[in-house]
């Protein structure tokens, strides 16, 4: 087994009696001690960096406390520690001058070899203990820098995640947006291919119809009765087809307005349903622009389909208020509401599509749509 290197101690002093007592005892301490007599040889041994240095005051060139000074402001030795011996300067002044200099240590004679060893091996932990305490220091320093840079690229990460995130939503907004658009432009369209093609040819059959029942009156009355069921056929086809259209894209939306279309709806929305509704709508409620008149009509339009399939509600109420700058719809019944968060047959309930496309309609302009429900109705606001 190697045994340890021995750690290097300097003996400073002039007095060459009170330097091999002291040398004497560190090495029987198991220190391997060099030696100087003044203060320019003590700075110039301590540059081979020992782990402590006895420092004697009275030296015949440079003084003890100036020794420490230039010691203490050198960052090559600076860490080493001083331990002040003196025989001739053990008054409380030059303790105090010693240790204000930058000494670790103050011993006066007479010194207790047993003292002596205890205060090298006690300045030599605290030393330990300092670098110790300087390593870890360093270590929580360094650990904090890379905690700071491990932040400083997760917060880059996620400021880019969430930029790529934002342009995802708006481009998915921006296409929301152009289908529903879109959505409107077809169903206008099919409503009036439905009205001024499908409606004319049931218009020219219902003519043919008729012109064959007078034709063939008395000659077939069997012939007579079909001629009457198909003209009642073509009658009703020729109503479905005229609500079909109009729940499609209305034309009084266009030409008269959003409150004398909503009327007609809401007229034909409770006969077919059988669900009392009420509408308010102020007088003075005028022309508003298109895509907002489209907007309204689709809310009230979406919100008593899901009053007619989902509240068991009797009743239906339509409220619009408006003033300079907002529009406000309320759409509310008495039925039995519903949550979000509720499970049915061990799934939880998510809004529909119904639901998400008047919540897209509404954040197209700007506004905000809020579902309010509990036991005794539901609120869409």
């Amino acid at each position: 087994m190697v045994s340890p290197t021995p750690q290097t101690v300097l003996a400073v002093d002039d007095n060459d009696a009170i330097r091999y007592s002291v040398v004497r005892r560190l090495r029987d301490a198991g220190f391997h001690v060099i030696e100087a007599s003044t203060g320019a040889e003590a700075l110039r041994l301590a540059k081979q960096e020992p782990v402590l240095i006895t420092l004697d005051i009275n030296l015949p060139d440079i003084d003890g406390f100036e020794v420490c000074r230039r010691l203490k402001s050198d960052p090559a030795t600076r860490e080493i520690p001083v331990l002040h011996l003196s025989a001739s300067c053990g008054g409380l002044d030059h303790k105090v001058r010693g240790l204000e200099g930058g000494a670790d240590a103050y011993l006066s004679e007479p010194i207790d070899q047993q003292e002596l060893v205890a205060t090298v091996k006690a300045l030599l932990r605290m030393r330990d203990a300092q670098r110790e305490a300087r390593r870890q220091a360093e270590e929580a320093e360094l650990a904090r820098q890379e905690l700071k840079a491990i932040n400083e690229t997760l917060e880059a990460r996620v400021q880019q995640r969430t930029a790529e995130l934002q342009r995802q939503i708006s481009e998915v907004q921006k296409l929301s947006s152009f289908l529903l658009q879109a959505q409107d432009e077809e169903r206008r369209r099919i409503s009036r291919e439905l009205h001024d093609s499908t409606g004319q040819l049931l218009v020219a059959l219902k003519l043919n119809v008729n012109r064959l029942k007078s034709e063939f009156v008395s000659a077939n009355p069997e012939g007579q009765r079909v001629l009457q069921d198909t003209e009642a056929v073509v009658e009703e086809m020729s109503r479905q087809l005229r609500t079909m259209s109009y729940l499609l894209h209305p034309p009084l939306l266009d030409e008269a307005g959003l409150v004398s279309a909503l009327r007609w709806y809401v007229d034909g929305f409770a006969t077919r349903s059988s669900l009392k509704v009420t509408l308010d709508v102020p007088r003075e409620l005028g022309r508003l622009p298109q895509i907002l008149e489209t907007t309204i009509f689709r809310l009230v339009q979406e919100s008593l389909t899901n009053i007619h399939r989902h509240s068991e509600s009797k009743t239906g109420s339509i409220r619009i208020l408006s003033n300079d700058d907002e529009v406000l719809v309320d759409v509310s019944d008495e039925g039995k509401g519903f949550s979000f968060d509720s499970e049915v047959e061990g799934r939880t309930s998510r809004p529909g599509v119904g639901i998400l496309g008047m919540r897209e309609r509404v954040h197209r302009l700007g506004g905000k749509l809020e579902i309010l429900s509990d036991s005794s109705g539901t609120h869409v606001v």
